[in-house]
């Protein structure tokens, strides 16, 4: 992985927002926002139900939620490939309903699923994207080294992408959201069917390139990915946010912040058997009420949070890269 991308990816200077702002954001140190979003099909199903939410510029911000909670629905709605029923999305600006092409020359967009060129080699697909956002033909090829290097596939540069493997195409998706330097990325589940070390390597790309200014919406099924990340995390279910903010600011909504962990001979069934505790004193009680003498105490964790305030378990994704 190379340290920076190089500016040659740069294809449009002046669409690069500045560093985030130490103030409150105004609507000038805002890459997107969202207010009053509702996505209702014609059967009466609302997909989202008045969403507000807020991207700064030089942030991540990660979406979670189950399966059906309309997470993919929001972020198609942001990205100009569906149109809400009621509410406004604004694009560094731009309002992205009456004017979606403007808007999204501003983004860079990994779908959660997409179709590849597999007849095309690796370096002659992503050129030719660069292309269509308007490279020329020598910084579509610079640009295109760029991203087979950052993302370690230049030793697939020259193989037809249809050879691939799916977490290999997963990664041509990531390098055709970065062409051109776009200063909105919304990927949405990027790193599904990536193993750990490609998932890590990716993580390290995404920082950097927000520390470079760029904005990140990203919806993920990696507890693990949103808590690394994020700046702030928006969790969405049945089509409300229904909590976001920092990691720290959504730990603080759990009633219980300690998880003490022990082997319970009265309850064989739960071993070790986890007993939630809202403060840490709290924690030393219990240890003396119970004599233990072995045990784990851990701070909550954003799963602990999702749980809490979803009613439901966390479904990570299981899929990892295959040959």
């Amino acid at each position: 992985m190379s340290a920076v991308l190089p500016a040659v990816l740069d294809s449009n200077a002046p669409l690069t927002p500045p560093a985030e702002s130490a103030c409150e954001p105004a609507d000038v140190d805002l890459a997107v926002r969202v207010r009053g979003l509702i996505k209702r099909y014609r059967d009466g199903t609302e997909a989202n139900r008045g969403i507000d939410l807020d991207v700064r510029r030089g942030e991540i911000v990660s979406v979670l939620g189950p399966n059906g909670a309309g997470k993919t629905t929001f972020l198609q709605q942001i990205t100009t490939q569906l149109k809400p029923t009621e509410g406004t999305i604004s694009v560094f600006g731009i309002d992205a309903i009456r004017d979606p092409q403007r808007a999204k020359q501003h983004m860079g967009i990994t779908p959660q699923e997409a179709g590849i060129f597999e007849s095309l080699r690796v370096r002659e697909h992503l050129e030719l994207f660069a292309r269509l956002k308007g490279l020329s033909r020598h910084a579509a090829a610079d640009a295109a080294s760029a991203v087979l290097d950052a993302l370690g596939l230049t030793s697939e540069a020259d193989r037809a992408t249809g050879t691939l493997s799916g977490g290999q195409r997963r990664r041509i998706l990531i390098a055709l959201a970065l062409l051109g330097r776009p200063p909105l990325l919304v990927l949405d589940e990027p790193t599904t069917g990536l193993d750990p070390a490609s998932r890590r390597s990716v993580w390290s790309l995404l920082q950097r390139v927000v520390s470079d200014g760029t904005s990140i919406i990203l919806s993920t099924h990696y507890i693990e990915e949103a808590e690394r990340l994020s700046n702030r995390i928006a969790i969405i279910s049945a089509g409300v946010v229904i909590a976001f903010g920092t990691l720290t600011e959504l730990l603080a909504k759990l009633h219980a912040s300690y998880r003490l962990s022990f082997d319970d001979p009265d309850h064989p069934a739960f071993r070790p058997r986890v007993h939630r505790c809202a403060t840490f004193a709290e924690v030393q009680t219990e240890i003396r009420r119970r004599s233990l003498s072995e045990y784990t105490v851990a701070r909550a964790s954003l799963e602990d949070v999702y749980f809490e305030l979803a009613r439901e378990p966390f479904q990570e994704s299981d899929v990892e890269e295959r040959p």
